[in-house]
């Protein structure tokens, strides 16, 4: 078009550059043609700087009141607001070099608490100088463990996480079990052997389990135009089958009618007593909406790096890893294997990482080994004819790899092998089928939850995720009848906890997980599955981030470490950021709140904030290219009517209206909190800016 239209716009501004400074063009002056021409505009100049001096009134009183944000860009010149659009801007609050704490009044002295046993204090901003390492950290320590090394080789000058000095830690470990674990626990003992971590892809609460009266369970009854009783009967009777497995586990009701089928004798039955089976944890956000910053967060109890894709490879993760931490354990083990079952504590860990993906997606595998998993199977190694357990019908349902169902034998010989050689086994699994495209192995039925008329074009790919959700909960089963089957359900903690959700457009304008930071991609769930703890039901405004430390109180409490790694243990769990979900949550310390962070996927654009302390939530942008977007999940768990704007003023306005001055000010503090952690983050992370 520049082509077609440069000798129009040439002739244009020449006659009107000509008439504004009463000059002749000096372009083709000497075509008569057109001296007359340019000697017609030249006497129209006066009319010609008329008109310049409006337009360039209006431009800049346009310039004035036009909003910065999002509209800068207007005012510039086009190859340099083109350029600018290229580049990924940050502000500057969010250098770590520069990086106060914003709340100063909250962690002043007179909030400062002194050590008391296994707490080492709270005193942020206070060189606390050099800290005396425990007795366990002496000698060669696996890696994850670099910071008590460090200490004493003072050459080396890394940022490291320190408990004392952070601002936002808040712990519980003060306070007491919750009261039906502390009866459970008098009344007899439960083993943990074994510990089993099931990542779940694409997970959203709501679908486990999924329930009636839901807002999903409502957009799929709305599908339909005849809302005759038979058929949302029957309709309800089918769904009351998507996931009966997440309702065993987490002890909640789907509350739709139930219905008898012939592959129901085929699912997995609980063995655990009624009122038994570990605790379900409602209010869980995921630390972040891309998978492998959310695995960081699951595994290492850290939260991961507000940049794009997975630059935490390039770096030392702040914290020891679980697979690490029980590493440490085997340092100081005397023997490779225990003489008999009594000598459990003794035995050594293994630990294990399977999935039936790809495995080099995002250098996955390379995380993994930084996590210090020591095996791992993937689609690359079970997809080779002379894998174990190869067979020549193998099917890939999507473009990363196979269903669930190929990784069981692998799963099986994990189990097998560590009952073989007496040894502890870590095992992580990471499920796939409810990632797009939602394929599903072609033995597995399909179900038809909308209607005809609805299901093409608009609600299509959430039928399609429903049925993959199904097939994911068969598959839970699954894996919960082979720890049956090997006689160790019993002596077995297994996590269950989604990777993140799923937006469609049934919830949110934008789809999928990137750049979007909608509710429905972050509402997880979270299970702690042991058939002698008893059911307890815990709600706690928190994240992903609790689950390490949770893990390691129950090793404590349960009695399964011996003296040595339960000192250890204990002195662990102070370092780690997240609270112990088996005591109660605290929600606030001392006028301070239990700050909550989301990456939002690809990671350095946006943020979600929340606190324990209230039910609101920020999104806030990294970048000038977003809007800030503020929900109350009280009033609008759904976030179907989202308060927004393009500057915090702007969108504190907006909520101070709505929701009244003490939101309006949450806002403020959690804008200054975010900008804060994101460089604190890229501190502990020693990510050079």
């Amino acid at each position: 078009m520049s082509w077609v239209f440069t000798r129009v716009c040439s002739a244009f501004f020449d006659l009107w550059l000509s008439a504004l400074l009463g000059v002749h063009s000096t372009e083709d002056i000497h075509e008569e043609s057109k001296l007359d021409d340019l000697k017609a505009v030249t006497k129209r100049k006066h009319p010609a700087r008329l008109w310049t001096a409006i337009g360039l009134i209006g431009t800049l009183l346009l310039w004035l009141i036009r909003p910065k944000v999002p509209y800068s860009h207007i005012s510039g010149a086009i190859p340099f607001t083109f350029l600018e659009a290229l580049v990924s801007r940050t502000p500057e609050a969010h250098h770590p070099m520069n990086n106060a704490f914003p709340l100063p009044e909250l962690i002043s002295e007179g909030h400062w608490k002194a050590p008391d046993g296994n707490f080492k204090g709270w005193s942020p901003n206070f060189d606390m100088g050099t800290r005396s390492l425990p007795d366990w950290a002496s000698g060669s320590l696996p890696p994850g463990f670099e910071r008590w090394s460090e200490e004493k080789n003072v050459t080396t000058m890394k940022n490291y996480y320190n408990p004392i000095n952070d601002p936002l830690r808040i712990t519980n470990l003060d306070r007491k079990l919750l009261e039906p674990l502390t009866r459970a626990l008098k009344d007899h003992d439960v083993p943990i052997t074994h510990v089993v971590l099931v990542m779940m892809e694409s997970t959203r609460k709501d679908v486990f389990p999924f329930k009636s009266g839901s807002h999903l369970h409502r957009e799929i009854l709305n599908s339909y135009k005849s809302q005759d009783p038979d058929a949302m009967h029957q309709l309800n009777a089918n769904l009351s089958h998507l996931t009966p497995i997440a309702e065993i586990l987490t002890g909640e009701s789907g509350g739709l009618p139930k219905s008898t089928r012939e592959t129901d004798s085929s699912h997995w039955k609980d063995t655990a007593e009624a009122g038994m089976g570990g605790l379900n944890i409602n209010g869980v956000l995921t630390g972040s909406s891309l998978s492998f910053k959310s695995e960081i967060v699951n595994h290492c109890g850290v939260w991961p790096l507000p940049l794009d894709f997975m630059e935490e490879i390039k770096s030392d993760i702040y914290q020891p890893c679980i697979v690490q931490v029980l590493e440490l354990f085997n340092k100081f083990k005397k023997n490779s294997f225990a003489s008999s079952s009594r000598d459990l504590n003794e035995r050594r860990w293994t630990s294990t990482f399977i999935q039936a993906v790809t495995g080099i997606y995002a250098d996955q595998n390379i995380l993994n080994d930084q996590i210090g998993f020591k095996k791992t199977v993937y689609r690359e190694d079970i997809g080779q004819k002379d894998a174990k357990h190869y067979h020549a019908d193998m099917e890939e349902i999507n473009y990363f790899g196979y269903s669930e169902r190929e990784v069981y034998p692998y799963i099986e010989d994990a189990i097998d092998d560590a009952i073989k050689n007496n040894e502890r086994l870590f095992l992580s699994h990471f499920t796939s089928t409810t990632h797009h495209p939602w394929g599903l192995p072609k033995g597995f039925q399909s179900e038809q939850y909308f209607s005809d008329e609805s299901l093409i074009g608009k609600h299509e790919d959430m039928n399609s995720y429903l049925n993959s959700v199904r097939y994911v909960d068969t598959w839970l089963g699954d894996m919960l009848g082979l720890l049956d089957k090997k006689g160790i359900a019993n002596e077995t903690l297994v996590v269950f906890v989604g990777d993140h959700g799923q937006a469609f457009q049934e919830d949110s304008p934008v789809t999928g997980c990137y750049e979007n930071g909608h509710i429905s991609n972050f509402r997880v769930p979270l299970i702690f599955r042991h058939p002698l703890l008893p059911k307890i039901q815990v709600t706690a405004n928190t994240t992903s981030l609790s689950i390490i430390p949770t893990i390691l109180d129950l090793l404590v409490q349960t009695k399964s470490l011996n003296e040595k790694d339960s000192g250890i243990t204990l002195d662990l769990m102070n370092e780690y950021e997240g609270q112990s979900l088996i005591r109660p949550y605290k929600a606030t310390d001392d006028g301070r709140q239990a700050w909550n962070f989301g990456i939002i996927s690809a990671g350095g654009e946006m943020l979600s904030v929340g606190s324990a302390a209230f039910p609101y939530r920020l999104i806030l942008p990294l970048t000038q290219d977003f809007e800030f977007v503020f929900s109350n999940l009280e009033t609008d768990p759904d976030e179907e009517n989202l308060l927004r704007g393009w500057s915090v003023d702007d969108l504190v306005s907006r909520v101070k209206s709505a929701h009244g001055d003490k939101a309006g000010q949450w806002v403020v503090e959690a804008e200054k909190v975010g900008r804060w952690w994101v460089g604190e983050s890229k501190r502990l992370y020693n990510h050079a800016e």
